[in-house]
C-alpha cells in the first residue's frame, strides 16, 4: 500500500481526495480497515506541507471540539448523579473543575450553567466552521480545483507538471514554495 506522498503520483492523490481510496493499493492487495487511515494520514501530511498554519488551526479546532464533548459528558454525568442525590460525588467533580458549590440547588445551577456554556461554545465553533468553507465538494469540483492549481504552478514556475509522474509530495512542496515566495513579494511591496 502506498503510504507516503513521495511515492504517490499526483493523479492518484487527486483520485484519493475525490474518494477513491483504492488507488493506494498496490497490485495484489485487498481493501482493509487501514485504507481509510492511510488516506487520512496522507491528506494530513499534504496539508502540513501546503498550509502548516491552517493545519495547526484545524487541529486546535478539533481539540476544542473534543474538550467540549468531554465537558458535556461530565456535566451530563453530574446531572445524573444529582438526580440520584449523590451530592458528594458531584461536589468532588465540581471541585476538580475549580468550582466551590456545595448545596444541592447550587450544584444543579452550576451544572446547568456548564451545560449551557458548552452548548453555546459548540454552536459558535459550528457556526465559524460553516463560514470557513467546510462544504463537501464533488469529485468534479475537486478535480477542477487541482487543474486550476496545477495551471497556476506551471505558469508561475514556467515548467510542465505531469500529474502522472510528479508525486504528491513534490507537488505539495512546490505549492508551498510558491505561496512563500508570493507572500514574501507582497510583504516587500
Amino acid at each position: 500500500m502506498t503510504d507516503t506522498l513521495s511515492r504517490l503520483p499526483l493523479c492518484d492523490f487527486i483520485e484519493m481526495v475525490c474518494g477513491n481510496r483504492k488507488v493506494l493499493l498496490e497490485e495484489g492487495e485487498e481493501e482493509g480497515p487501514e485504507l481509510d487511515r492511510v488516506a487520512a494520514d496522507l491528506l494530513y501530511s499534504y496539508q502540513c506541507i501546503v498550509n502548516p498554519s491552517g493545519t495547526e488551526a484545524a487541529l486546535m479546532d478539533k481539540e476544542e471540539r473534543v474538550k467540549l464533548k468531554c465537558r458535556m459528558t461530565v456535566a451530563k454525568i453530574m446531572n445524573a448523579l444529582l438526580s440520584l442525590n449523590a451530592d458528594d460525588d458531584v461536589a468532588t467533580l465540581l471541585s476538580e473543575m475549580g468550582y466551590k458549590e456545595r448545596g444541592h440547588k447550587e450544584m444543579q445551577e452550576r451544572v446547568g450553567r456548564i451545560l449551557a456554556e458548552v452548548r453555546y461554545l459548540q454552536k459558535r465553533i459550528d457556526d465559524s466552521s460553516e463560514g470557513s468553507g467546510n462544504v463537501r465538494r464533488t469529485p468534479d469540483e475537486v478535480r477542477n480545483s487541482f487543474d486550476r492549481e496545477i495551471a497556476f504552478l506551471m505558469t508561475y514556475f514556467k515548467m510542465n507538471i505531469d500529474p502522472r509522474t510528479t508525486t504528491a509530495g513534490i507537488y505539495a512542496n512546490m505549492l508551498h514554495q510558491a505561496d512563500v515566495e508570493i507572500k514574501g513579494r507582497l510583504r516587500r511591496r
